[in-house]
Order: C-alpha cells, then sequence, then structure tokens
C-alpha cells in the first residue's frame, strides 16, 4: 500500500485537491454557507437575498397612540443611510423618551414619553396594520418594507 502512494503520490495530490474544492463549492451553492455568497450569485441560485438596502433613505410613518393620556404622535421619519430601522429605533429618530428591559429575545418596550406600562395597560406595536410577533428591536423596517409603524398603549382588558 505505501508503494502505491510513493507510486501515486502527485495523481492523490491532484484527487484530493479536486474533492476538497467540489466540497467547497458545493457546501457555497446548496450548504449553509451559500450566505456569504454575493446576493447577485444567490439570487440566479434561487436563494433569498440578504440585502437591506442600508444604501437607501427611507421614510416611514410613525403613530404613537397614547390612548388619551398624551396628544397622540403622527409624523413621517425618515431613517438615513445605514441607519438602525427598527421598530424600536424609529422611537428614538423621533425623539421620544423610551423606556425599555431587555430580555434575550430583545428590547421589551416599558414606557413611551413617560407613558409607562401598568397593571392594566402595555405597548404594542404594528407594522402597516399587522401586530408585531418579535422583539421590536428585531423588526427591521427596511427588511419587511414597511411604510407605517404604529405603537397603541392598550388596555389588557
Amino acid at each position: 500500500m505505501a508503494n502505491f502512494i510513493e507510486k501515486n503520490y502527485r495523481l492523490l495530490s491532484i484527487i484530493g485537491f479536486v474533492l476538497i474544492v467540489f466540497v467547497i463549492t458545493g457546501g457555497l451553492i446548496f450548504g449553509p454557507f451559500n450566505e456569504i455568497l454575493p446576493d447577485s450569485l444567490r439570487e440566479k441560485l434561487g436563494y433569498s437575498t440578504t440585502s437591506t438596502n442600508l444604501d437607501e433613505e427611507i421614510q416611514v410613518r410613525l403613530i404613537v397612540d397614547f390612548n388619551g393620556f398624551l396628544e397622540n404622535i403622527n409624523q413621517t421619519i425618515l431613517i438615513k443611510v445605514n441607519q438602525t430601522a427598527s421598530a424600536y429605533t424609529i422611537l428614538l429618530l423621533a425623539n421620544l423618551t423610551v423606556e425599555v428591559r431587555t430580555f434575550q429575545t430583545g428590547l421589551f418596550i416599558e414606557a413611551i414619553g413617560g407613558v409607562e406600562q401598568t397593571i392594566d395597560n402595555y405597548w404594542k406595536y404594528y407594522v402597516d396594520g399587522n401586530a408585531g410577533s418579535i422583539a421590536s428591536d428585531k423588526f427591521d423596517l427596511r427588511e419587511n418594507n414597511a411604510q407605517e409603524i404604529s405603537w397603541i398603549y392598550k388596555s389588557y382588558s
């Protein structure tokens, strides 16, 4: 066996190199590592693109309904190039004071503009009329093409 390897070392090296190239290429195209490919190639291969259009300014309508505790807010927020655009950060961009509690899953909004969560009321966000299903700091407005974010001070009852 050792004699065979010595005689065919060059051929075995080439075969090994080709196998490594096939494994790496297959992993990039079909495996979990396809995310490092350029978006144009990912699109051609049928994968969703990961681009978040960070090079574009976006406008999002922000509505904050204080449920009678303060005057409601209804304004358009311009989110600049490379600025974080989440359902949470839009509150900060509107210059509102926000109190949060941090959990492993993300931020939980406890107060907006001094109006705090109580035993009877809490803050809930909606994106284009649909209730937010993840932590507000994890909801990317650009990726989801959001047009309107509503924060509503709701009653538990």
